[in-house]
C-alpha cells in the first residue's frame, strides 16, 4: 500500500466513522402503549431465571410439575458434518460437535455452550402465571436407539413426546440430512389453545455460541445476537461488562434470529410468519465470553386444538455460500463493512473470484498470491494515471515554488497563478490521489473478507500454520504497547515493501517531509498488521511486491518532460497578450 493509499484509507475511515455516528439510531426510550408494556413484562418473565430453589416444582410448574419427573436419556445423531446429542429433558440440543472444523488447539469442539440446560427451548406463560421452559420437562423418545447415523442425501428423524395430561401433549421432531448443517425442527402442540397466556410462545436458542479460537478477545469482538426483521437487520452486541443487561425486542415478521461467534452461527428459521423477535445479551466482568439468547415470538391461533410449526435450525460454519444457500438472507449477519460501499465489492467481486480460484488451486496461500496479482492487474490503469500525475507535479515544483515566493503576501493571486500553472501544464492536482481513492472500496472490502473468511481458517502456508491468525514466530509472554505480544513475519516484510515503494515513487513533498514519511508509514503498517490474520498480511505483502515491480516498470518506461521546457511553456503562456495590440 503506497502513501496515497494510506492517506485515502485514513480519510475515508474518518468520514465513515463520523457518518455512522451521525446515522446511528437513537435508543428506544420505552414502550408508549400499555399493551406493549404488558408484552414486555411477560417476555422478561418468560426469559428470566427460574424461581428461587426454595419453591417446589408444583409451585413453579403448576400442572406441568408431573411432566418434569423421570430420568434423562441422551440420543446421538451423527451425519457427515457433525454429531448432535439430544436429551429427553426438554427434547433439547445438549451438544453439537463439528467434525470438519477444529478449535484453536486443533481438537474437535462443541458449538453448544450451555451443556447443563441445553441450547433449544420453548418458553411460554400459562394462564395461571407459571413460567414454562420445556427444558424443565421430561419427554419420552419414540426411538429405542441410542445412536443414529445418516450420510449423503439420506434423512433420519427423531421424535420426542410429552404427555401433559389426557388432553394436552407436545411433540418435537428433529430431521437430520447426511450432508447438511441445517436441522429440521417440527413442533406439534395438541390441546394448548386455552393454556398459553396471550396465545404466544417463544422458540429460543439460549447460551450463545461456544468460543473456538485461541484469541478470546478477538472472538468476543465478533460475537453478537442478530435477527432479520422486516427487511432490516437487528444486531445486539453485549460488549461492555459494565452494562449487565442488553435487550432488543421488536414486533414483526422475522426471517431468522441467530447468535454468532467469529466463524460459526446458530440460526432459527421459521416456516410461517412470526410475531417478532427477542434478543438478550450479557457479559460478566473479567470474562471475555458474551452470553446471548435469540428467540422467535410465535402466535397460536385462538381456539386451535392442534398447532404444527416447522423450523430449520442452522448450526455450523459461517461460510458465505453455505448460509446464502438457505435463501433467507442469513449471509447478512456477516460483516463486510459498509453495506453501500464495501459489501457489494465483497459479495459480487471478491468472493466469487476467490471461490473460482479455489476450484483449481488447492493451497489458499497460492490463491491469495494469485488474487493479489489479479487485483493489481485490474488497478494498473489507475496506478499508471496516478504515477504520471505525480511525476508532472514533481516536475512543476520549481515553478510553483517561484510563484509561491512571489505571491506569498497575496493568497488570492497565489491560488489564481497556481491554477493557471496546473491548467497550462495539463495537470490535475488531485490526479495522484483520486485513482487511489477509487481503489479504496476494493481494498477495504479485501480487509473485511480476509479478516473474517472461514476459508482461511487452519490452512497453512510457508511458516504460517494458520492463515486466519497472525503468523507469529515468537511469543513474548507479555504485551508491548501498540505492537502486541508476538513477532509476525508477513507484517515485517510488508513494511519493507512499503519503504521500497516510497523510495521509487515520485513525490511532491520536500526532503524533510519525505524523510519523515519514509519511515512513518512502514512503521504504521507494521504496528497495524502485526495482530491481523496472516492471510491478510500475505495479501498486502504480495500486493505491495507487485506494486513495487509495477512502479519500477512505469519509471523506466515513462519519459518525463523537461522541467525547463515546462517552465518555459508556462512562462510563455503567462506573457500578456495585449502587448502586440498596443504597438498597433
Amino acid at each position: 500500500m503506497d502513501r496515497n493509499s494510506v492517506i485515502g484509507f485514513a480519510l475515508i475511515a474518518a468520514i465513515m466513522m463520523v457518518w455512522l455516528q451521525f446515522m446511528k439510531p437513537q435508543q428506544k426510550a420505552g414502550l408508549e402503549q400499555a399493551a406493549a408494556r404488558k408484552e414486555l413484562v411477560a417476555t422478561q418473565q418468560a426469559l428470566s431465571p427460574p424461581p428461587a430453589s426454595t419453591a417446589t416444582k408444583a409451585d413453579s410448574l403448576g400442572a406441568f410439575a408431573s411432566a418434569s419427573a423421570g430420568p434423562e436419556r441422551l440420543v446421538t445423531i451423527e451425519n457427515d458434518l457433525m454429531k448432535a446429542t439430544i436429551s429427553t429433558k426438554g427434547a433439547t440440543l445438549k451438544s453439537l460437535v463439528m467434525k470438519k472444523h477444529l478449535d484453536g488447539a486443533y481438537k474437535p469442539f462443541d458449538l453448544v455452550q450451555s451443556h447443563q440446560k441445553g441450547a433449544l427451548s420453548m418458553l411460554f406463560l400459562t394462564n395461571d402465571g407459571k413460567r414454562i421452559d420445556t427444558r424443565d420437562l421430561n419427554f419420552r423418545c419414540l426411538s429405542t436407539d441410542s445412536a443414529l447415523t445418516v450420510s449423503g442425501t439420506k434423512k433420519t428423524t427423531l421424535s420426542f413426546v410429552l404427555d401433559v395430561d389426557s388432553s394436552r401433549s407436545m411433540q418435537v421432531t428433529y430431521t437430520v440430512t447426511g450432508d447438511s448443517y441445517a436441522i429440521g425442527y417440527d413442533l406439534k402442540l395438541t390441546g394448548f389453545g386455552s393454556t398459553i397466556a396471550g396465545n404466544q410462545y417463544q422458540l429460543a436458542w439460549d447460551g450463545g455460541m461456544a468460543y473456538s479460537e485461541k484469541d478470546r478477545v478477538d472472538e468476543a469482538g465478533n460475537a453478537l445476537a442478530s435477527a432479520s426483521l422486516g427487511g432490516g437487520i437487528v444486531k445486539l452486541d453485549a460488549k461492555d461488562a459494565k452494562q449487565p443487561f442488553y435487550k432488543e425486542e421488536e414486533s414483526g415478521k422475522a426471517q431468522w434470529a441467530a447468535v454468532r461467534s467469529k466463524y460459526f452461527v446458530a440460526a432459527l428459521i421459521p416456516a410461517r410468519e412470526t410475531d417478532g423477535i427477542y434478543l438478550n445479551g450479557s457479559k460478566a466482568d473479567g470474562n471475555d465470553f458474551e452470553n446471548y439468547i435469540a428467540a422467535l415470538k410465535m402466535s397460536l391461533p385462538a381456539g386451535g386444538n392442534v398447532v404444527e410449526d416447522h423450523y430449520r435450525i442452522y448450526a455450523g460454519p459461517l461460510d458465505y455460500d453455505t448460509v446464502k444457500s438457505l435463501n433467507v438472507g442469513l449471509e447478512k449477519i456477516m460483516d463486510f463493512g459498509w453495506d453501500w460501499l464495501t459489501r457489494p465489492f465483497a459479495e459480487y467481486i471478491i468472493l466469487p473470484i476467490f471461490n473460482l480460484l479455489n476450484r483449481y488451486v488447492g493451497n489458499y496461500g497460492l490463491i491469495i498470491i494469485i488474487f493479489a496479482f489479479l487485483i493489481k492487474a485490474v488497478t494498473y490503469p489507475l496506478s499508471m494515471a496516478s504515477t504520471k500525475s505525480m511525476k508532472k507535479m514533481a516536475e512543476l515544483q520549481p515553478l510553483m515554488k517561484e510563484v509561491q515566493d512571489k505571491y506569498k503576501d497575496n493568497p488570492a493571486k497565489l491560488q489564481s497563478e497556481l491554477g493557471r500553472i496546473y491548467k497550462d501544464a495539463g495537470v490535475n492536482p488531485l490526479g495522484g490521489c483520486l485513482p487511489t481513492l477509487l481503489q479504496m472500496p476494493l481494498l477495504f472490502a479485501m480487509f473485511y473478507v480476509f479478516r473474517s473468511s472461514i476459508q482461511l481458517r487452519q490452512h497453512a502456508f510457508l511458516w504460517a500454520k494458520d492463515l486466519s491468525v497472525p503468523d507469529s514466530i515468537l511469543d513474548f509472554g507479555f504485551k508491548l504497547p501498540l505492537y502486541g505480544d508476538h513477532i509476525a513475519v508477513f507484517p515485517i516484510l510488508m513494511a519493507v515493501t512499503v519503504f521500497l515503494q516510497q523510495k521509487i515513487t515520485p513525490s511532491t513533498q520536500t526532503n524533510e517531509q519525505m524523510k519523515v514519511m519514509l519511515w512513518m508509514f512502514p512503521a504504521m503498517m507494521l504496528l497495524f498488521f502485526n495482530n491481523m490474520p496472516a492471510g491478510l498480511g500475505l495479501y498486502y505483502l504480495m500486493f505491495n511486491i507487485f506494486s513495487v515491480a509495477q512502479q519500477y516498470y512505469i519509471n523506466t518506461t515513462t519519459t518525463p518532460a523537461s522541467p525547463a521546457a515546462l517552465h518555459a511553456a508556462a512562462a510563455s503562456k503567462a506573457t500578456p497578450k495585449h502587448g502586440k495590440g498596443g504597438r498597433k
